[in-house]
């Protein structure tokens, strides 16, 4: 089992390598009071005002500016709570690696921030996909501290993560996929 389980692992630990200090909060195992309901948050940019994506050399695509990264700026150690609104399982994680932990999960679930959360307002908790990330949090979190630590022989550095089960898809598979599932999948879709 030792041998084996880090060669399942390999995939996620790219990912998790990013997600995984975030989720191992000084708080884990702590009784968390039940969030209070607030008043609904304050919008949050979520577009660069008045500026124009610079033009890219030829042949070249031109780079996406990341708003959020630039909302940051100078504030990028800070714990996420103090820069960002609703931070409700993530806190103390500075906020630079915040946002890097947020492209992680996008990348283990091959999606875009939009999945999760409204883009003009990134605090709001309209959508039931961002709660249902929280909760998905807390479930590896367990596993990890629960489980995985916990069993005997395995090396100290692995773990799970998003990738583990969601291998880039946004709902993963409940079973392995036979060779042509793939290709009658995305006949699909």
């Amino acid at each position: 089992m030792r041998a084996l389980f880090p060669k399942l692992m390999a995939g996620g630990l790219l990912v998790a390598g990013l997600a995984l200090p975030a989720l191992s909060t000084p708080q884990y195992g702590q009784a968390r009071p039940a969030p209070a309901q607030a008043p609904a948050p304050e919008p949050m940019p979520s577009h660069a005002a008045g500026q124009a994506p610079a033009a890219a050399p030829e042949g070249q695509q031109a780079q996406h500016p990341n708003p959020l990264r630039e909302f940051i700026k100078g504030r990028e150690n800070e714990p996420a709570e103090k820069v960002f609104k609703n931070i409700q399982i993530l806190k103390g994680v500075p906020a630079a690696r915040f946002l890097d932990t947020m492209q992680a999960f996008a990348g283990a679930l091959g999606t875009k921030c939009r999945e999760c959360h409204d883009t003009e307002n990134f605090a709001s908790d309209d959508k039931d996909e961002k709660k249902i990330a929280r909760g998905m949090i807390q479930m590896t979190k367990g596993i990890n501290e629960q489980y995985i630590r916990t069993m005997p022989g395995l090396d100290k550095d692995v773990h799970v993560s998003c990738y583990t089960c969601h291998h880039g898809k946004t709902h993963p598979a409940a079973r392995p996929e036979e060779p042509g599932d793939q290709k009658e999948h995305q006949e699909h879709h």
